[in-house]
């Protein structure tokens, strides 16, 4: 059964309801492995990033936030840490997860292939409350042709070498690549990109833009430099761990 709205408000604190005098939504920003983070969710949600990132294992028939297996604690649940915070927030903002009618990516890196077992049924659970959240699964993924076997509610973070059969490809919204995939050399972020190297990614991000697909490239730097190329050569996420640095840049 679900608990009750108030039991959320009260079992969480009042800290999870932000306040948005100077909100400012950043539909490009991706808080890349969000849970460490001094304050996972909240301040990515406080600086409006359009995508938040999390690692789920299973333990003891749980699902947990962590970066590896060894890191697992008791108290970092993927319901306490993202869901109970979302569906806190979706009813202060009239069904959205932020003010001005804006959506959220939650992007999900199954560790485990169980994982998706559990999170389905989470959050079928909340199915009508979290309609404006879209819940992408990377990682640890089924097969393509098995993606329409779950429920609606959860879709799939594609990749560049996988050719998708047009069923499949209504399943997966984002594409994402390795940096090294267009320059084995990689990239400190403090010089300039090639042109041979923009013009892949530019090839990437307009392929991905034609079959409707958002895109994002992770193993990038988190330099001024970097997050200003990303966000001139079109990508639609541009991933950080620092959210201060990356949303200035975004304003």
């Amino acid at each position: 059964m679900k608990r009750h709205w108030i039991t959320f408000l009260f079992a969480l604190g009042s800290n999870l309801v932000f306040a948005q005098t100077n909100f400012k939504f950043r539909p490009a920003a991706h808080s890349h492995n969000d849970y460490e983070q001094q304050k996972p969710f909240e301040k990515a949600y406080s600086l409006g990033f359009g995508s938040i990132e999390a690692d789920v294992y299973v333990h003891n028939g749980e699902l947990m936030v962590a970066h590896n297996r060894e890191d697992i604690k008791p108290e970092r649940t993927f319901r306490k840490m993202y869901l109970l915070p979302l569906l806190v927030n979706l009813r202060q903002h009239e069904g959205y997860p932020y003010p001005g009618h804006h959506k959220v990516q939650v992007l999900i890196d199954l560790k485990d292939a169980e994982a998706i077992d559990l999170l389905q049924k989470m959050l079928k659970d909340h199915k009508m409350e979290l309609q404006k959240v879209d819940f992408v699964l990377s990682g640890n993924m089924p097969k393509p042709e098995d993606f329409n076997t779950y429920d609606k509610i959860l879709s799939f973070d594609g990749r560049r070498n996988i050719t998708y059969s047009a069923e499949n490809r209504a399943r997966v919204p984002l594409i994402s690549a390795d940096f090294k995939e267009f320059s084995s050399a990689g990239w400190d972020g403090t010089t300039p990109l090639s042109t041979e190297v923009e013009n892949k990614i530019k090839t990437f991000v307009t392929q991905a833009h034609q079959n409707n697909q958002k895109t994002r490239i992770w193993g990038t730097p988190n330099t001024v430099l970097a997050y200003q190329t990303l966000q001139r050569l079109g990508l639609d996420y541009i991933g950080s761990d620092d959210l201060d640095k990356l949303a200035e840049i975004l304003n």
